[in-house]
Parts: C-alpha cells; sequence; structure tokens
C-alpha cells in the first residue's frame, strides 16, 4: 500500500470517492443504475456484479458477504490490515473528496450549469493536456462550463448530449448536469463509430488525426447503460467500429453487439494491453499497428 501520512482520520478518508478509489485500484462498475454502481466484488470471486457503492451515500454494500460501510471498513478487508495501517496508506493529494454525497436521485436539481465560454481555466487545460488532448481540439467540443451545487459554485469541462445537458468533468468532480444522454454527431456518414465516454472520443480524434479512421459519425454513449437502447440507432450504419473499454463491462457489450450483427466491429485490439483509448494516448505516442479496422476497412 505503501506508506506516508498517519494523521488522516477515518472520517477524511470516508469522505473520499469511493468510485474514484476503486477506478485507483483497477475496478470498473459492470453497470450504473442511478447512483447505485454496480462491481464484481473487490472482495471475493464472482460472475455477477453484486458489489454496490451508492454514489449519493459514498456507501458500499457487498450482497455475497452482507457487509458494507464506508471506504475504511472496504480498506482493512480488502488489504486484511487494521485501521491505523490503512489510514497511513493515504496522502493528503490522494484525496478526491466526494461531492456527490448530496444529490438527490434526480441530480438535475442540484447540478445547473449557469453560464458557459470558451475554454480557458489554465487547471482545466492542464488537466486535458495530462490526458493528452490538446487544448485546440478540446475547445472545438468542449466549452467551459461554471455550475452550481448545493449553492456553490464551480466550473469543469463541458460535453453536451443530445438532451441539451452536460456531461462536466475537472480533476476532482465526475458528473452530469440536467438529463444523463448519448451525444451524436452526423455528417452522413454510412459507418459509425462509437465510444462509451467523450475523453475516449478526444483521444481517438487525437490519436488518429488527419487518417482516414476519423470519416465516419460518431456516437458518444456518456453511459454503457445506454449501449443496448442505442442498438436500433447503430444498426442504422452499415458498419459500426465499437471502442469501448477494455473491461468486463465493455467486452460484455462487444460480444453481445458483435454476434447480433455482422456490421458491428469491435477494435479495442488497437488498444490491447491499455484499459481505454486515452490510456493508450498517455502511454505511447504511436498506436499499434490496427488490423480490420477503420483505418483500413473505411466501409
Amino acid at each position: 500500500m505503501g506508506s506516508s501520512n498517519t494523521n488522516l482520520s477515518c472520517r477524511q478518508v470516508n469522505d473520499h470517492d469511493m468510485v474514484n478509489y476503486l477506478e485507483k485500484q483497477g475496478y470498473q462498475p459492470a453497470k450504473i443504475v442511478g447512483q447505485n454502481y454496480w462491481y464484481l466484488s473487490p472482495l471475493r470471486i464472482e460472475h455477477t456484479a453484486s458489489f454496490k457503492v451508492n454514489r449519493s451515500l459514498n456507501r458500499w454494500y457487498d450482497f455475497g458477504i452482507g457487509k458494507g460501510g464506508g471506504l475504511v471498513d472496504f480498506g482493512i478487508l480488502y488489504f486484511n490490515c487494521s485501521v491505523s495501517s490503512f489510514l497511513a496508506s493515504f496522502r493528503g493529494a490522494d484525496l478526491v473528496q466526494h461531492v456527490a454525497e448530496t444529490f438527490s436521485a434526480e441530480p438535475n436539481t442540484q447540478i445547473k450549469v449557469t453560464a458557459t465560454c470558451r475554454l480557458h481555466s489554465f487547471a482545466l487545460i492542464h488537466y486535458l493536456e495530462q490526458r493528452g488532448i490538446s487544448f485546440d481540439l478540446a475547445a472545438k467540443y468542449c466549452p467551459q462550463v461554471q455550475f452550481s451545487l448545493n449553492g456553490k459554485q464551480y466550473f469543469g469541462i463541458g460535453f453536451s448530449n443530445d438532451k441539451g445537458g452536460y456531461e462536466i468533468r475537472n480533476p476532482y468532480f465526475k458528473s452530469c448536469a440536467s438529463h444523463k444522454a448519448v451525444t451524436t454527431y452526423r455528417k452522413d456518414y454510412r459507418t459509425l463509430s462509437v465510444f462509451e465516454g467523450f475523453i475516449d472520443f478526444l483521444s481517438f480524434l487525437q490519436l488518429f488525426k488527419g487518417t482516414v479512421a476519423v470519416e465516419t459519425d460518431y456516437l458518444i454513449l456518456n453511459s454503457l447503460s445506454f449501449f443496448e437502447q442505442q442498438m436500433e440507432f447503430m444498426c442504422s450504419y452499415s458498419k459500426i467500429y465499437l471502442y469501448l473499454d477494455n473491461d468486463k463491462a465493455g467486452k460484455k457489450w462487444s460480444t453481445w453487439a458483435c454476434k447480433s450483427s455482422p456490421a458491428f466491429v469491435s477494435n479495442d485490439s488497437i488498444y490491447r494491453g491499455y484499459k481505454d483509448l486515452n490510456d493508450l494516448l498517455t502511454g505511447t505516442s504511436l498506436p499499434p499497428t490496427p488490423g480490420r479496422s477503420p483505418l483500413t476497412d473505411p466501409t
């Protein structure tokens, strides 16, 4: 776990965002239903996700063992260690404060975009650069948004969806304002490229700028939970290229779609060995040579 500051309290560590912490440990949700994030349990081997994190409460529960609680409760089970040992593994800079704990079941009643402008914040631009995405590319698709949350003002990178809502990101925050929905970009191509989130969409454009790969229409799901309901739209194209995460959830939907129709092509082999396109982008400057993909099969 590593050693560090032993002065952090249980309360401070329990205020750390559980979803963020699990992501750092390499765990991605198998499904998201409202504020509930379902995982294959990190505490045992299972094949059906029964480990739930309630994003609103920032608390977990493992239905397989009948235990739950906050991050400290999880940590001592996960690492099989004492409370003091787990607290000592944290550094102050590692803590990502949980800001979703006051969200209601309808987060649009809590998060409201109050203003938008051209991306200019140094902190946000630096965050994007750390993820390998250039300012010019990000500014083309992402405004800077100011939003209110429980009476306080914040700012972040915005990415609009087809229902007028915004995906919002900054180094410490990930959520959605107003209606959660997919984002589409249509230019009447016969092919469609599909991404889980806008960071991977931007990563794709960054990686394959100037190539035939970008000559498609685009569907950004903004949540993998929208995949099945978008099947009719996706199947209106002659070829659908999938760039879903290299995790169990992403592979599940890619496999299912490819079995359902020969029009689907999973291109996760392009970033084999990486979780997603953004990991590929930040891990190396050159993408691996793809096989059958939009680079070599534009139709």
